[in-house]
């Protein structure tokens, strides 16, 4: 098995010349919520009433109090309101719609490593055929790390890591059902969850830099990402091409004529 910094190297030499229409195919995948789901979020309001206005007069010096501000918000909260209810649409949009996306996506860096021809956008929309198996994966892949959470914040990590391959396998499979999908994953990364650990670890000064640029940077972060982790999980599968777009080789100078064994001595000087 390789190491972190080949699966980036495999990554850079399979974006050779195909960059940006990585970029454009991320770019996508990242609005229709297609890039990622082993994640999981929670929201939690740990805000009383006196909290709320110990925090107003600190960050206000005492200057406002909590009333003040309420009455200063209180004509925009309806828009608020609006606002994030619009929010919520959308995330729930996303949700739901990404799920083939993320398929999609995930067949199109896996086309990258079997052809060096131009990848295909139309790729990503590829899997909206078998939304209803793509939809219960992403669905399972939610639930089930969260909750793992509830006992425990570290069972929810490894359940997302046992988890993390089963979009690849669908994305090849998309007849597959989502459990079986879960099933293989838990196979496949099987004392590889520290390794796949290691390689999403080694993007954090990548990270860090596209924070500095507002965010921006990371929309050409995201194939390199991507064709990092698509190079871990075919490697897995025993599929990671050895040097994609090898460079051809020096041609070999012509070999001098050798003599003949059966040619005499005295024809060898005549030649001579």
């Amino acid at each position: 098995m390789k190491r972190a910094y080949e699966y980036r190297e495999s990554a850079w030499n399979i974006l050779r010349g195909r960059y940006w229409w990585a970029v454009l195919a991320g770019l996508i995948a990242s609005v229709l919520g297609g890039f990622s789901s082993n994640g999981w979020g929670s929201f939690s309001n740990r805000y009383n009433e006196s909290s709320f206005t110990r925090l107003v007069e600190n960050v206000t010096n005492g200057r406002i109090d909590a009333e003040q501000l309420r009455a200063i918000m209180h004509p925009f909260s309806g828009f608020l309101a609006s606002i994030a209810g619009l929010i919520l649409v959308y995330a729930i949009a996303i949700f739901i719609v990404g799920s083939a996306v993320e398929l999609g996506y995930n067949r199109f860096n896996i086309s990258m490593y079997e052809s060096s021809d131009a990848p295909k956008i139309e790729t990503l929309f590829s899997r909206f055929s078998y939304f209803g198996n793509a939809f219960s994966l992403r669905l399972r892949m939610f639930v089930k790390p969260l909750l793992w959470s509830l006992l425990f914040v570290i069972p929810g990590i490894i359940a997302a890591y046992r988890y993390s391959m089963a979009p690849y396998i669908m994305a090849e499979n998309p007849d597959m059902s989502a459990s079986s999908a879960i099933e293989e994953s838990k196979y496949l990364m099987s004392g590889n969850k520290w390794r796949l650990f290691c390689l999403q670890l080694s993007f954090i000064g990548w990270y860090i830099l596209a924070i500095f640029t507002a965010g921006i940077g990371g929309i050409f972060l995201i194939p390199y990402v991507k064709a990092a982790y698509t190079a871990f999980y075919l490697d897995l599968m025993n599929r990671l091409p050895a040097s994609p777009y090898q460079a051809p080789a020096a041609p070999v100078p012509p070999a001098a004529p050798k003599a003949d064994a059966s040619e005499s001595p005295s024809s060898t000087k005549e030649l001579v």
